[in-house]
Parts: C-alpha cells; structure tokens; sequence
C-alpha cells in the first residue's frame, strides 16, 4: 500500500512537473546604457521544454553535459558525507543547500565551506563548463528543473526544503530563481524555500569596475594569429586583480603552510586532507576562458539579469506586477529571511553599497555580514564560517543536526596574529602530510552506480582509491600506525 501511494504521489507530480514547465511565457530582456541611463526592452515569447523531453536529454548518460548538478563533497570523497548518503533514509533527509557560482562557472571560491555545510545541509552545487553559452533564461529553466527532478528522484516524491545561495553572478540567478519558487502554487510541491544566501551579488554588475574593464578586453579586436596575445595581457594585468584582496590570501596560505594556523571551518584531519585534495588539484580543475566565453557571459548573463532584476526593483517600488515573477518577487521580498554576505575590500563589484541598497530596497527581512579584509574571490575563504553564521541567521537548522559526526570545533573567533584564521585543531606543529590525502582514512572513493556514471573517469591513474596517491597514502597510513604506538 505504502509503495502504491509512493507512485501515485510521484505520478500526481510528474503531470505537475509537466504543466508548469511546459508553460509558454513572456519575459523582457532590457539593456541599459549606465551613462545615459535608458533601458531598451525587447520582449520575445518563448516555450520552455516539456517535462518528458527533459527526462529523455538528462537520463542520457552518454551525452556530455555543459550545466552540471553535483554533489561536491562526495565528488571528492569526504568520508562523513560518503557514509552520510550511505545511511541516511529518504524519511529522514536534510535540507538541500543549493550553490550557484559566479560567471566562471566554477565552485572553487567556497570549497572551504562545504564540509561544515554538511553538518545540516545535503550540499549540491550547480557548475558550467568554459565553453558554454547558455542564456540567462536556460541557467533559470536548468535550476528549476533540477530542484523539481531532485523531489521526484533524489527525494522519492517527498517536498524538501531548501536555502538557495548564489555567490558574485549566481547572487542574479539565485534571486530569479527564488523570484520563480515564490511565484508558482504548484512549486510548492516540490521545495520549500527557507532561506536566500547572497555572496557579493553581482546585482551591481553596471556599477562595477568590471563592467567598466570588462567590455573592451572581451571585444577588442586584433589579428587573429595574436589576438590570444593582448587578451591574455588584458586578463592578468586588469581584470585578474579585481578578484583579489588586499594580500589577505597569500597571508593565511603562509600561515597554512607553516602549520600556525588553519582556517576555523578545517577542525578535523578529514576537512584538512579535503583542504589539500583540492589545492593540489586545483591546476587540474581551473580552465581557460575563451574570449568569446567572456563576452557572451558579460552580456547574456550579467548585463541581461542586471536588466531582470532592476525591473523586479521597479515592481517593488511601484507595486504594480506584471507577471506571476513579478507577484514572486514581491513575496520573496517579504517572506523570506535573505543573509547578505560581502568581502570588505571587493575591487570586482561595490559590494559593501549593493548591501546598503539590497537591504534597504529590496528584502524586508534580511541580515548583512561583512568579510573583514576579504576581495571578492576570498569572501567565502579562511576567514568565514558560513556553517556558524547560517545557524545564528536561520536557528531552525540546528534542529537537523543529527550525532554532530562531523562538528569538530566550530565556535574559535579569527586571531589577527593568524591572519583571521584559527590556531589548527591538534595544535600540532607540523601538518597532515600530503601522502595521507588519498588514504583511506581520509578519503572515500563514493560513485554514482544509479546512473553508472564513473564520476572519477578524469582523476585517471593518479588520484582516488586505485590510482598513484591513493596506494601512496596506504602505504604511509600503514607505515605511520606501525611506527606509532
């Protein structure tokens, strides 16, 4: 009987899933001209696509994928996460945490966070490939549709509830996307959102020094056989060091490497070789963007969704809706409690205003933070606890906290000595050597067998279980216990 009502339910939101993403609808697309301040609107008619032609292009294991849903923390074998999805039952599952990177795509800027997130939170994260060009609009449809195939698959038709946090670009699309689960009944269905995180929001993109650097590195024009040349120059000399900070990184990775100190979110051996996983890797997981991808990106997705969300400013403001988006905005101005993060020291965006503004015009019920000495690509780094943060800004996640398996000591405050970070968990003066990174007290191979996808196909034969570092670190694991009493 409990099987049978199971499938019925699942039925009952296929057909729901069907209509409300197979729906026709109109959107505005505006470009603004920041110096004369005149938006243009173009309005186009569109339909989006039906739910049985989704199934059939996601379930398609062979077909390569330029929008990705992940699950980083068991892509990169953090063992309480692997043994987390192991054991834990659809009847007991935790909150999806949902992020949304900036326009590179990547999720790299707060890789640090993510194993202290998965204290409450069943981490997942959207990442884009360099070579991807899809609209605004698609990046929004590709969200939504995910978090309604994670009710009917990942959570066998049970509703779940989920905090949705964008960081730089993905702050745009987070808010759109919010806007879309406020405005439709039938959502409701699916996911129930508790909560917007919003990292740097790139909502002041027209304001920016990238949009004033930006443009003409992507769109000058030289021969072909050097263009490569003056972009690559462009790149490192102007826009590179907007997305840094005032030298705080290159500090706290000195204070790392000397073993002084850690950050506050790496209190466990596990998060440390996690730590290390991901920086000797990082070479591997960083791509080039090619110059056609900048443009593309600085107009399609940060120019177009800066136009989207100054007119649901205008909706706001006037309180005339337009669209149920529209009716969506005003509901998740109101309703939903919005955490506001910002590095002090952002040169990419003026972050610490777009906060002032956020907060004052747009979300009713919301909290700033500010990042003391943090850039915009290191707002989510060493000196942040976002796991800490979110249980003072949203108490009703600490009712999920299940053993505290995976806690540690979460509640050390930044030392300026450390350079905003902790002293390490062990007090230890030498750290976790690199050869225990891959052994199998650290690490936990975990694949997708459901969809038989071979999600370390790319580690080839140097890292995971099987490969180089992984017999490496067995062999130093057992060595070290032998030697140890």
């Amino acid at each position: 009987i409990g099987t049978t009502m199971m499938l019925c339910r699942q039925a009952m939101l296929l057909i729901a899933a069907t209509t409300a993403i197979s729906e026709a609808f109109t959107s505005s697309r505006c470009t603004n001209n920041a110096a004369e301040n005149i938006r243009t609107c173009h309005y186009s008619t569109r339909t989006k696509q039906s739910w049985s032609e989704l199934i059939n292009e996601t379930t398609d294991i062979d077909s390569p994928s330029r929008i990705e849903f992940i699950s980083p923390l068991l892509q990169d074998g953090y063992p309480p996460a692997v043994k987390d999805y192991e054991r834990v039952s659809s009847s007991d599952p935790k909150p999806i945490l949902l992020y949304l990177p900036g326009f590179d795509g990547t999720i790299l800027a707060p890789f640090l966070q993510f194993p202290a997130l998965g204290e409450e939170f069943d981490v997942k994260a959207m990442q884009v490939s360099m070579d991807d060009r899809s609209t605004f609009e698609d990046l929004k449809d590709a969200v939504i549709n995910f978090l309604v195939q994670e009710c009917i698959y990942g959570r066998m038709g049970e509703t779940y509830e989920l905090y949705l946090m964008g960081e730089s670009f993905g702050g745009i699309l987070a808010t759109e996307v919010a806007a879309a689960l406020q405005s439709n009944t039938q959502y409701s269905n699916f996911v129930r959102l508790q909560g917007l995180i919003l990292v740097n929001p790139a909502t002041s993109y027209l304001r920016s020094e990238l949009y004033r650097l930006g443009p003409p590195i992507a769109s000058a024009r030289w021969l072909r056989p050097i263009e490569i040349i003056p972009y690559i120059f462009g790149l490192t000399t102007k826009l590179v060091p907007l997305f840094l900070d005032e030298g705080l990184a290159i500090q706290q990775l000195f204070t790392i490497l000397s073993s002084k100190g850690l950050p506050a979110v790496v209190n466990t051996p596990q998060r440390e070789a996690y730590m290390g996983r991901v920086a000797v890797t990082l070479a591997s997981r960083l791509n080039f963007m090619p110059k056609d991808t900048l443009k593309w990106r600085l107009t399609e997705w940060l120019e177009w969704g800066n136009a989207v969300f100054e007119d649901r400013l205008e909706v706001l403001q006037s309180g005339i809706t337009e669209g149920e988006d529209d009716l969506g905005m005003l509901r998740l101005s109101r309703e939903v409690k919005t955490l506001i993060v910002v590095g002090e020291f952002d040169k990419t965006l003026p972050s610490l205003d777009e906060a002032n503004r956020l907060s004052a015009e747009v979300f009713r019920n919301n909290v700033v933070h500010v990042v003391t000495g943090a850039g915009h690509a290191s707002t989510c780094g060493g000196t942040l606890n976002l796991m800490q943060l979110l249980r003072q800004v949203y108490p009703e996640v600490n009712r999920y906290r299940r053993n505290n398996y995976d806690v540690g000591t979460t509640e050390w405050k930044p030392r300026a000595d450390l350079r905003g970070l902790v002293p390490r968990y062990d007090y230890a003066k030498i750290g976790l050597s690199p050869l225990l990174y891959w052994s199998s007290d650290y690490y936990k191979e975990w694949k997708d067998d459901e969809k038989r996808r071979d999600r370390f196909k790319s580690r080839g034969y140097l890292e995971g279980k099987n490969g180089v570092f992984g017999w490496i670190g067995e062999f130093t694991l057992a060595l070290r216990k032998w030697i140890t009493p």
